[in-house]
């Protein structure tokens, strides 16, 4: 793709032809602000933070959505423009819930008077984004203080009914990042636009609760949502509580899916033994024995190889498998006739779950029923397994681990790295079998394997709309692969 010039701030700069302004911005450094964009899906342009000036145009213009050109002249951060963007906080503040925005302990609105790092530990608010939500994070930035508007009424009761998977209807700021990615990328329309203007609302489809909707838990609305209006249930008072039990032994397992969140929360560099950092901190809140979950994963893989093998040879046409709590749901709901046909096995989660109350509690002369297991991980579907089918005490994903550790005063960045504890020797995973990453734009993973003797064609989507688009294939007969692998 070609280059073309353009001038931003005063700087000349040259940018790929077809890249928008605000991906022109980003690509050299420039800030602009944002609610409602998510990179890899197309811009809506809902929240108008990132407006800018642009020359010869009479009105601010919504820098996601508007695409460079020759000679094009941007200035970003101009005072009108900042004003413009604050007007915007003002009246997006009105209508969400404010406890976040006045400060119920100093009983105060000033922006200048919220110490952003106490409100990370503060107990008021308990809100589940207070201390890094972006829409409070651009309220302090833009100096937001008292709002000029009427402030809306919040009364809307919390949505609990999946147990999982939380809706706080009185902090959505209407963004429609959920739906986006409800809709676009895993295709479960679930969440839908409902009125227009001032009476716009996010919901589930038919105004039903998230239990009766066609909502499968992947929790991938509450991964985007910049404000605390989706989110998972937290536990961690209960964790906390048995992390100092007598008699009680935790059990904590890692995900490297928490790493990468908590060096960005932390502010840590990128590199350093993250893992052994949070050994460390899990181990100071009084938890016994940490571990990672390659262990689990290897023994998971080795089981379900061994009995996929035998599935293979006698397998008359296409195999679908899954380890994901929520790719079972989406098959359940909407390909129910292929319900008979997927192969499931255990996930990193379950076999953790099972084993340390097991094989580990045997070596270690523990009685199961004292024993907590944690597993932490990002991937929020684990919540609702938990949740649904109890296969571990307590699911606890990045963000929540960073609460729990600021809660409890540590601070990753000054803690010494510890050693992990073993659950047994990690052989090596299959390819098929590894840990996939959810992505927006990701591509099908292929891969050509040996299974039981035969050599199999097989795919691993990223995500529940690559998922459809496979199993749409497999119900026309157009499948090419011989076995798919489905996550959530």
């Amino acid at each position: 793709m070609e280059n073309i010039n353009i001038t931003m701030n005063e700087h000349k700069l040259s940018v790929p032809s077809g890249s928008t302004i605000l991906e022109a911005a980003t690509a050299n450094g420039i800030k602009i602000p944002t609610l409602c964009h998510l990179k890899g899906i197309d811009a809506r342009a809902n929240c108008r933070m990132c407006v800018v000036e642009i020359e010869n145009n009479r009105t601010f213009q919504p820098a996601c959505a508007i695409k460079v050109s020759e000679g094009m002249e941007v200035q970003t951060d101009t005072p009108a423009v900042r004003k413009s963007r604050k007007l915007t906080l003002e009246l997006l503040l009105s209508r969400h819930a404010v406890d976040c925005h006045h400060c119920m302990r100093i009983g105060s609105s000033k922006s200048d008077d919220l110490d952003p790092k106490f409100c990370e530990m503060c107990f008021f608010c308990d809100c589940v984004r207070d201390g890094f939500c972006e829409l409070q994070a651009l309220a302090r930035e833009y100096k937001v203080d008292y709002l000029p508007f009427e402030i809306e009424s919040n009364t809307t009761p919390l949505d609990t009914s999946t147990g999982s998977v939380i809706r706080n209807s009185n902090k959505c700021i209407k963004c429609c990042r959920c739906v986006d990615v409800c809709n676009d990328i895993q295709t479960v329309h679930n969440l839908c636009v409902v009125n227009r203007g001032s009476g716009i609302t996010i919901m589930p489809e038919m105004g039903k609760s998230m239990a009766e909707s066609p909502c499968v838990q992947c929790g991938r609305c509450a991964d985007v949502c910049p404000t605390g209006a989706i989110f998972m249930l937290e536990h961690m008072d209960e964790m906390l509580y048995n992390t100092h039990k007598y008699g009680v032994t935790t059990v904590a397992q890692l995900s490297s899916s928490v790493y990468e969140e908590l060096t960005h929360l932390f502010k840590m560099e990128p590199g350093k033994e993250t893992a052994k950092l949070v050994a460390a901190g899990l181990r100071k809140m009084g938890v016994d024995y940490v571990v990672t979950d390659d262990f689990a994963f290897a023994v998971s893989s080795a089981e379900a190889e061994t009995v996929l093998g035998e599935a293979v040879k006698s397998a008359t046409g296409p195999l679908i498998i899954t380890n994901d709590y929520a790719a079972r749901k989406f098959v359940k709901k909407n390909f129910p006739d292929m319900e008979g046909k997927l192969f499931i096995y255990a996930s990193a989660q379950q076999q953790f779950g099972k084993y340390v109350k097991t094989v580990f509690a045997q070596e270690k002369k523990l009685v199961p029923a004292s024993i907590r297991t944690i597993y932490i991980t990002s991937e929020n579907e684990n919540a609702a397994d938990t949740a649904e089918n109890k296969t571990v005490d307590f699911t606890v994903n990045a963000r929540e681990l960073y609460r729990i550790f600021l809660r409890t005063g540590v601070n990753l960045n000054k803690r010494r790295p510890v050693e992990l504890d073993s659950l047994g020797t990690v052989c090596e995973v299959n390819e098929l079998f590894a840990p996939v990453r959810w992505s927006i734009k990701g591509e099908v993973k292929e891969l050509n394997l040996s299974l039981g003797g035969k050599t199999v064609k097989a795919a691993v989507t990223g995500n529940l709309g690559q998922a459809r688009q496979l199993l749409t294939e497999l119900q026309n007969g157009s499948s090419k692969y011989d076995l798919i692998r489905i996550n959530a």
